[in-house]
């Protein structure tokens, strides 16, 4: 479970990435997009799974250590991720 959301999020890191170079006028042809697009990802997915606190915590939340609050929490950040994807697919950029 956490690997999806991480994969998930760097995702969505990638494509905000590539979606706003692209837009500056960089990243014009189909292979630099795929580049990018693919390094980004491979760099913040390494970032992310090495950052043993949120992997930690995550992990508490998923397996009922945290109680409640960490379904919640789990609900929450999928419900964010959702979000961030329709914004992503309507807006073709993040809106923070």
């Amino acid at each position: 479970m956490i690997e999806i959301i991480l994969y998930i999020t760097t995702l969505l890191i990638s494509l905000f990435v590539v979606g706003s170079a692209s837009d500056a006028g960089f990243l014009n042809s189909g292979l630099t997009r795929a580049f990018g697009g693919l390094s980004t990802q491979f760099v913040s997915a390494s970032w992310l799974y090495q950052y043993t606190n949120l992997e930690t915590f995550l992990y508490g939340c998923i397996n009922g250590q945290v109680g409640i609050v960490g379904y919640f929490f789990i609900a929450s950040l999928s419900l964010l991720i959702v979000v961030w994807i329709n914004n992503l697919f309507e807006y073709r950029q993040a809106i923070v």
